[in-house]
């Protein structure tokens, strides 16, 4: 039903953008010429000095309210024509850049987005007011606030805006409509500028506590840190016992049980940042069928998850390589931080790279897996790790915190105005994949639980 509406939506205000006049002007001037036509047919005494005087009375009112609506429609068409004959000799210059993400109480991502236009006139006490259209929608019109000028008159439009976006992902503009506005909001005429611009929102900061890694061998000591950071032994911290050890690290509970002598090899302290290999599946085996929930909420939380995961082990001061399991579009960023928020951002559910074909377990040092793993290859993982090797599950249904039965309830009996989780929630409550999903996730977190080093969040 929302896509539907989204799509009506989408259809019919192409069709209206190009309306001189506003909802208010239609309100006004069907209201004023009831009310006109009203009084001048209930006249009580007619041919008398009161009817006149009455009568021109309303013919003044007419013609000072069309004197006012003239001069508020001259205020808004003055700047149009000197913005349009701009925009016909080429000389209007517009940039849009991206001012950080922010989020409001409700904990949507809000994308805050400067923008600057010249040159410009603004209406006399007017507005102008903007539309961007992003990957075939248009987004609600909005009015930028405007940074101080020292100009009285000035021919730079620039303001930043905070759009509410509702997904973790990169956003294509390819046009933006410019509304000149008088100061009745009753008159709205439109130039539309073609542009090709685009931004992604990045995951929130979601601190990730609860766990520690076991760092790999370092293949370089080219990249070092501030704080030495403890580095345990190999071959799970045990070894063969040999000449020159020292007999108080004899591991004698295994030599009484196998006859082998072992030394335990202890934590060192290494000055030197070591390679911790990400692997992170958005595989899944599910058929989300345009499920709204799935593809965006808990694609939202699985990436917020994940983020935090690898800004976790930035803090334990690991050099993070972070294997991507989907190609991204080839850009250019300050550093690899960036480079690993564009791809997290970019990424989506899929369903060729498989658990199998991606994960290298000889190297991983981390594996992060959604409730939409599957459950077979993920047992495959987890037998196959080595002792350094991390597994974190992602479940998903936790996001929505779930109240299955009183949210149904309520959305049955009560009628009330709902959030943008309430109507995941919702969708989700009725889903026919909710079941298939949840079996999986509760299957995922038993295996998860015979295994040492994981994690469940």
């Amino acid at each position: 039903m929302n896509n539907f509406k989204k799509n009506i939506r989408n259809l019919l205000l192409p069709a209206g953008l190009y309306a001189p006049f506003t909802f208010y002007f239609l309100l006004f001037a069907v209201g004023g010429c009831l009310a006109y036509l009203w009084l001048m047919d209930n006249n009580i005494i007619p041919d008398t000095l009161y009817s006149h005087l009455l009568t021109l009375l309303l013919q003044v009112a007419a013609w000072f309210l069309g004197i006012v609506l003239l001069l508020a429609l001259l205020t808004a068409a003055v700047p149009l024509v000197y913005f349009f004959a701009a925009k016909k000799s080429g000389k209007v210059g517009f940039v849009i850049n991206t001012a950080g993400v922010l989020k409001n109480k409700a904990g949507l991502q809000q994308q805050g987005i400067y923008i600057k236009i010249n040159p410009i006139i603004k209406p006399f006490l007017g507005f102008i007011k903007m539309r961007l259209k992003y990957d075939g929608t248009y987004s609600n019109k909005f009015l930028l606030a405007s940074r101080s000028q020292n100009k009285l008159i000035s021919t730079t439009l620039e303001g930043d805006y905070t759009w509410k976006l509702p997904e973790i992902k990169e956003y294509h503009i390819d046009k933006v409509v410019v509304y000149f506005e008088d100061f009745f909001q009753f008159f709205s005429f439109v130039v539309t500028l073609p542009i090709k611009e685009h931004f992604y929102t990045p995951p929130a900061f979601k601190k990730a506590d609860g766990f520690s890694i076991s760092p790999r061998k370092t293949e370089d000591t080219d990249n070092r840190i501030d704080e030495l950071k403890k580095v345990e032994g190999e071959v799970i911290n045990y070894k063969n016992f040999e000449n020159n050890d020292d007999v108080r690290r004899i591991v004698w509970k295994i030599y009484a049980r196998n006859k082998e002598l072992v030394v335990r090899i202890p934590e060192i302290l290494d000055p030197y940042a070591s390679q911790a290999y990400l692997y992170a599946s958005f595989f899944t085996g599910f058929n989300s069928g345009g499920n709204r929930t799935v593809d965006i909420y808990f694609l939202n939380y699985y990436k917020t998850i994940l983020w935090a995961v690898y800004q976790k082990l930035g803090e334990q001061g690991f050099d993070i390589r972070y294997m991507p399991d989907q190609r991204n579009h080839s850009a250019t960023f300050i550093n690899e931080e960036k480079a690993v928020e564009y791809a997290v951002s970019t990424s989506n559910w899929q369903t060729e790279n498989d658990l199998r074909s991606y994960v290298n377990i000889k190297d991983a040092s981390v594996v992060v897996l959604s409730s939409l793993s599957d459950v077979e290859q993920a047992q495959e993982l987890l037998q196959a790790a080595t002792g350094n090797t991390w597994f974190v599950l992602v479940r998903l249904s936790k996001s929505l915190n779930r109240t299955y039965l009183v949210g149904l309830l309520q959305w049955l009996f009560i009628q009330q105005e709902k959030s943008d989780l309430e109507k995941y929630k919702t969708g989700w409550e009725l889903s026919l994949l909710r079941p298939r999903v949840t079996q999986n996730e509760k299957k995922l977190t038993a295996l998860f639980s015979t295994h040492e080093k994981t994690i469940v969040i």
